[in-house]
């Protein structure tokens, strides 16, 4: 092997070099390299059979040639690219392997990534719903074949540009850790504890192995903040227009089942956004046209007056991508533009503003007519007795403090009404499939993980020899030698022993691991070496012997986590998306091993049950509150138990004063209880114990 990498080392050495000089690789013209990734170098090269055709050549890294996950991440990455057939997906033209090194040729494309096209600044509204567009639309399609990208970000994302156009194409590219559901049992490419990618685009159910289409749609929705804000949304500090901003933070909601349930609702949901913001401009465009800045005139003659108009406030802003930038925010405001009068203006009649009845007073007082006063004559006006006014005075004091105590009296009721949400208690019987090389659980086919544990051990023993060696005619001065039935022998008598301690070692890794054996241990007597060698003159002879153990296993924590999902998924169908599971009573039995094919994947038969929950939320209470104030406590109770989700044996109302509610919300408190009596969880019995689902 070493031979078969001299050369091709000696073909790359100029790899980090701009030399104009050719290197061949089987029928390609190495011109120069692109770029370096995780698992190969990319070259631009000509292809000699296509007339010097430009293309794209993937190689594997020399110091991976040997690395067997590496190779197989190689394998897949052409695969699946070889399956896959979309305007927006950069095209496999070939692979293969040329002295000991994986290849795969694709296009080539001038453009360059969208991150180095980021690099500049954000993008406009237009430029982002085109290239974004065209990305889910690449996404949704490996989505219905079965192929989930997990490593989605900006840098494996090319931008193709025709030449002759200003037309830009989004290619995507690098499926070497794509996960592809229903594929052929194999070793695992990546563990729960390794997961690859790039984290500022990972999605959090990444850290635990999950692999669903979910994980493409974080990866969407962190790219579609930077493209619009060319910062990622963990620092961002840009505030996107509201259904954009509700467009990213769905997807990259923390829990999956919060996110858009397929690549095809978030391309909706996106142009839905970008057709309503389109609408929102033109409309600014024809409400706020631009205005000419004039200045103010001379205060116009005395006698008549002028109103001019509001003067229409320009936005100076400077946009990018259709938001404003920091920059923008920091601006002082700009001084209004000052109005000056026309003649117009001067010569407008004068306008009055007030009730039309202050025109015709005048007229009214001239009519009015007036009684002279005669000197000498005083008017005579009636005298009111004191006595009269102590009961005018009785009555208006009573009325006072009737007033005060019914306003008292309104402020100290109040209301406390006691509610308890409903549970169910349900369960069910699940079967799913530990499948070989599958590397995380998935909920759509019911399937978890199965891998192999492997353990070697070795021992050594001495005993006596029973063979002859050295004989003189065959028969006379034969010496004590060792012989292969002594070896055998010694052999026989020392497996058991390093048998036990292999299985020991098993049993420790199923512990350490919680892992569920499946089947029996396979053993393999790795190497035999007999000290001396066979045929060797000695009285004793020391055997040492190698054996290895491998046994395959599914982990007890997938099937429980499996069981929770599966189980949270019958909740929300049968009983609606306000419940939730109460942890402390979900119970999950041992698994049960129900056949093993010939591939190696395992039937699993497990029973789970919970209880449900109904979640009471602050919107339940206010309508609760805004429904029953001011009723009666009787029809208050029976409105309150129509209500969904709620215990109408433990609805209690208690009111301070008489049975009326407040009319006032504040006074009436909701006091939410949990259940005083929970249902147990009864499941069919699979022949094993049910234990509390640890979380």
């Amino acid at each position: 092997m070493q031979e078969q990498q001299g050369p091709i080392k000696e073909q790359l050495a100029f790899a980090g070099e701009e030399r104009p000089s050719i290197r061949h690789f089987g029928n390609y013209d190495l011109v120069r390299r692109i770029d370096v990734g995780g698992m190969g170098e990319v070259y631009l090269a000509r292809q000699r059979t296509a007339f010097g055709r430009e293309v794209a050549v993937k190689i594997i890294r020399s110091d991976l040639v040997h690395d067997i996950t590496a190779r197989k991440r190689f394998l897949r990455e052409a695969e699946v690219s070889a399956h896959l057939k979309h305007e927006h997906i950069l095209p496999l033209v070939e692979f293969g392997e040329e002295q000991g090194r994986l290849f795969l040729v694709t296009p080539y494309i001038q453009g360059g990534t969208l991150a180095r096209h980021l690099q500049s600044g954000p993008l406009s509204l237009a430029e982002a719903r085109k290239l974004f567009s065209a990305l889910v639309q690449a996404v949704a399609y490996i989505h219905k074949r079965g192929v989930i990208h997990r490593d989605l970000k900006p840098s494996n994302i090319l931008l193709d540009r025709e030449e002759d156009s200003s037309q830009v194409y989004v290619r995507l590219i690098d499926f070497g850790i794509a996960s592809i559901q229903g594929m052929a049992a194999g070793p695992a490419l990546t563990t729960a504890e390794n997961e690859m990618g790039t984290l500022a685009y990972m999605a959090p159910e990444r850290v635990n192995g999950i692999a669903a289409p979910s994980n493409d749609i974080y990866s969407l929705g962190v790219m579609l903040y930077q493209m619009l804000a060319a910062q990622l949304p963990a620092t961002g500090t840009v505030t996107l227009p509201p259904m954009l901003e509700q467009v990213v933070q769905r997807c990259i909601a923390p829990d999956p089942m919060n996110r858009f349930a397929s690549a095809d609702a978030l391309l909706k949901a996106f142009e839905q956004a970008c057709q309503s913001l389109s609408a929102e401009e033109q409309d600014r465009t024809f409400v706020a046209p631009k205005a000419t800045p004039v200045e103010l005139s001379p205060a116009p003659p005395s006698g008549r007056s002028g109103l001019p108009s509001r003067p229409i406030e320009r936005d100076n802003g400077a946009r990018t991508g259709g938001l404003l930038s920091q920059a923008d925010i920091s601006k002082p405001p700009q001084s209004t533009p000052r109005y000056t009068f026309s003649q117009e203006d001067y010569s407008a009649p004068t306008s009055f503003i007030g009730p039309q009845r202050s025109l015709e007073q005048p007229k009214q007082l001239a009519n009015v007519a007036v009684t002279p006063r005669i000197p000498g004559r005083r008017g005579k006006g009636r005298k009111i007795s004191p006595l009269a006014i102590i009961p005018l005075s009785i009555t208006v004091v009573l009325l006072l403090l009737i007033g005060l105590l019914l306003f008292g009296f309104q402020f100290a009721l109040a209301a406390d009404v006691t509610i308890s949400p409903q549970v169910h208690a349900f369960s069910n019987t699940f079967t799913m499939t530990a499948r070989p090389g599958l590397h995380a659980l998935d909920a759509a086919t019911n399937s978890i993980p199965a891998s192999v544990l492997s353990s070697t051990k070795t021992g050594s023993q001495q005993g006596p020899t029973t063979g002859v060696a050295q004989c003189v005619l065959g028969i006379f001065n034969c010496k004590q030698a060792v012989s292969f039935l002594d070896v055998i022998a010694i052999s026989a008598q020392l497996k058991p022993t390093v048998k036990l301690q292999v299985d020991q070692d098993l049993r420790q890794q199923e512990r350490a691991i919680g892992a569920l054996p499946v089947g029996n241990t396979f053993y393999n007597d790795v190497n035999v070496n007999a000290d001396p060698a066979v045929g060797s003159v000695s009285k004793t002879v020391t055997v040492t012997l190698t054996e290895q153990g491998s046994v395959e296993y599914l982990k007890t924590k997938d099937v429980h986590d499996l069981a929770v999902l599966l189980l949270q998924q019958q909740m929300l169908q049968q009983f609606g998306q306000n419940y939730a599971l109460i942890d402390q009573l979900t119970q999950i039995s041992q698994p049960v091993v129900q056949s093993v094919s010939l591939d190696g994947s395992v039937k699993v038969a497990v029973s789970a049950g919970g209880v449900a929950k109904y979640q009471i939320s602050a919107t339940d209470i206010k309508a609760i509150q805004n429904a029953i104030k001011g009723m009666n406590q009787k029809d208050a109770r029976t409105l309150i138990a129509k209500r969904p989700g709620l215990d109408t044996n433990t609805i209690t109302l208690h009111v301070s004063y008489g049975e009326t509610l407040p009319s006032n919300i504040e006074q009436i408190k909701i006091i939410v209880v949990n259940p005083a009596n929970l249902p147990s969880v009864q499941f069919p019995s699979l022949g094993a114990t049910p234990t509390a689902l640890n979380r």
